[in-house]
């Protein structure tokens, strides 16, 4: 038997790009956030006796590695050498491995792998072997099908792990198309585990063997909701058993509120504040972000201060707490069944045929090619897949209705 935690991206020292005009207290929860998430790891290996730690990949945010980063990670690796629980830990594109001259140097019971595919052994109590097979990126873009380099499951090894922080071809992801694999390749290797890393996104894409991404350890923005953290593995002769251990402790989640029978500002405010108190909860912050919808009965002034941020600065007055509810953001989401924008009324044609052509591929991606050619952008907003595509579409069509109005469908019969 085998017990390890298997852990990935986990960012440190990530920026937060976009959070501005925070509480100091606020934006020191979230400053620490990926660093309490590691050590909320290492309490974990140390209270659960682990034979290992398997971190894969993206374990700082940038390639430039802050100093700061780079002691609080040895310090808690340090806690594990004491401990003497070894950790397996590779590279990713984030943090892939250059200008060596500035890296903090690890304790002796961190392994790190190297640009080739390499394979480490472990030899548990029971003297029974385990391989660990995995790489680490040189670069930031790592495009070749490095999965071909992984050695199948080697004859003495009773349990062999596979550590591969890349792309599984066919998954719906924004995510970056690097070092990529299908689920084919992966079994062909008859490994036991593989531990991947670099979607966000909690995922286990097969059972037998397992093929899990744990996603990261803490969310950093709204696209990263719900849940974080680890996968505490167990590897058996009559099997596997896996558990996912949560790490965040802020969380991000979007709720739509409906909000039909409200009018005034003070019934809004009312209900929303309401909505804030029931997120509240002892074990994790949270960063709140509200679509009003059903909202076509709200008087024009309510309407201009929501979009005026008036009535967000108002839920943001909260006091310092050990956890909190951050209202980050308000979305308003007309109704308008049966209603079209004047413009439509006046330009039916050309309405039309501007829709069809927006929500076109090349069109879209060549208005857009220069927003997401700044380096880290895709950590900051979406990709351009056809449902970004769709929802930006929908997004601006409720713009124009807000900014220039709209009329009922059946007013342009007569």
């Amino acid at each position: 038997m085998v017990k390890f935690i298997h852990a990935a991206d986990l960012h440190l020292d990530s920026p937060f790009i976009g959070l501005k005009m925070l509480p100091d207290f606020i934006w020191n929860a979230i400053y620490l956030s990926t660093f309490s998430a590691l050590t909320t790891i290492v309490d974990s290996a140390i209270e659960e006796k682990v034979d290992f730690i398997c971190l894969v990949g993206d374990i700082y945010d940038n390639d430039e590695r802050s100093v700061k980063a780079q002691a609080y990670l040895r310090n808690e690796m340090e806690r594990l050498n004491k401990a003497e629980i070894p950790v397996y830990l590779l590279h990713g594109n984030h943090d892939y491995i250059e200008n060596t001259g500035l890296h903090l140097e690890m304790p002796e019971n961190v392994v790190v792998f190297t640009e080739s595919v390499e394979t480490k052994w472990y030899t548990t109590t029971e003297k029974e072997e385990v391989a660990i097979s995995g790489f680490s990126y040189d670069k930031r873009w790592v495009l070749e099908r490095k999965i071909k380099e992984y050695p199948e499951k080697h004859s003495r090894a009773k349990y062999h792990i596979g550590l591969l922080h890349g792309f599984s071809e066919g998954l719906d992801s924004e995510h970056g198309n690097y070092a990529p694999f299908s689920l084919g390749e992966l079994r062909s290797k008859r490994y036991d585990y593989w531990a991947l890393g670099h979607i966000h996104k909690r995922q286990q894409l097969a059972e037998n063997p397992p093929v899990i991404y744990p996603g990261n350890t803490q969310g950093r923005s709204s696209k990263e909701s719900g849940k974080k953290g680890y996968e505490l593995v167990t590897l058996t002769e009559s099997g596997v058993l896996m558990e996912f251990r949560p790490t965040s402790t802020i969380q991000w989640e979007t709720i739509d509120l409906s909000i039909k029978e409200i009018k005034s500002l003070d019934e809004l405010y009312k209900v929303l504040k309401a909505v804030v108190e029931e997120q509240k909860n002892d074990f994790y912050s949270l960063f709140l972000s509200i679509r009003l919808v059903d909202s076509e009965n709200l008087l024009e002034g309510v309407l201009k201060k929501i979009n005026q941020g008036e009535l967000l600065e108002a839920l943001q007055q909260i006091p310092k707490t050990d956890t909190f509810v951050w209202v980050h953001k308000i979305e308003l989401q007309t109704v308008v069944e049966n209603r079209i924008p004047a413009i439509q009324k006046i330009f039916p044609n050309e309405w039309e045929q501007i829709q069809k052509e927006i929500e076109k591929e090349s069109l879209f991606n060549e208005l857009t090619n220069a927003l997401f050619d700044f380096p880290g952008m895709e950590e900051v907003v979406e990709t351009r897949e056809e449902n970004y595509r769709k929802k930006i579409v929908k997004d601006a069509k409720e713009l124009v209705r807000n900014q220039l109005g709209f009329e009922r469908s059946d007013d342009l019969e007569d």
